[in-house]
């Protein structure tokens, strides 16, 4: 029997690139917890942070960390609570906020191969892989533990 890797996919809240339309990927182990409303607190230049279980995270918009241009959205954020193993086998945990709703699906297990034609305008080093979804879709697989490592490198020791 075949195993199904479920995974959570979010589109992308941004224009297609180079013909593609965009998904973030995460296993659905990496998603903890969806939250409708969590009061983020902003103060530039640091990084947006919100309480979370009694700790302060960091929360990233994935379109703006990668240098994508959002497109405008009525609808409300959700934020998505993301864990992933950290620099020595510790757990780091971040929140990802997005307006467009998450979707669980199964995956075969031997996912095509990563489709290397694609450059993000910043921080290609903040991703683990690029997955063909369809003709016109790609799955990124954000590099959970890299975001967090690089939010604290610009400052934010207290993430």
């Amino acid at each position: 029997m075949e195993t199904r890797l479920e995974v959570a996919t979010i589109q992308a809240n941004c224009d297609p690139l180079n013909g593609y339309d965009l998904y973030w990927a995460v296993s659905r182990s990496q998603l903890e917890f969806i939250l409708q409303n969590i009061e983020v607190f902003r103060a530039p230049p640091f990084a947006a942070t919100a309480q979370y279980q009694e700790k302060m995270l960091p929360v990233v918009n994935l379109e703006k960390h990668f240098g994508l241009v959002e497109k405008k959205s009525g609808k409300s954020a959700k934020y998505l609570v993301l864990r992933a193993a950290g620099a020595n086998h510790g757990l780091v945990r971040l929140i990802i906020e997005t307006p467009v709703p998450v979707k669980l699906q199964k995956v075969e297990q031997g996912l095509a191969a990563s489709f290397g034609g694609l450059a993000l305008p910043k921080n290609n080093v903040d991703i683990l892989g690029v997955y063909s979804l369809s003709a016109n879709e790609l799955a990124i697989v954000p590099d959970i533990g890299c975001i967090n490592r690089s939010l604290k490198l610009r400052g934010d020791h207290n993430l």
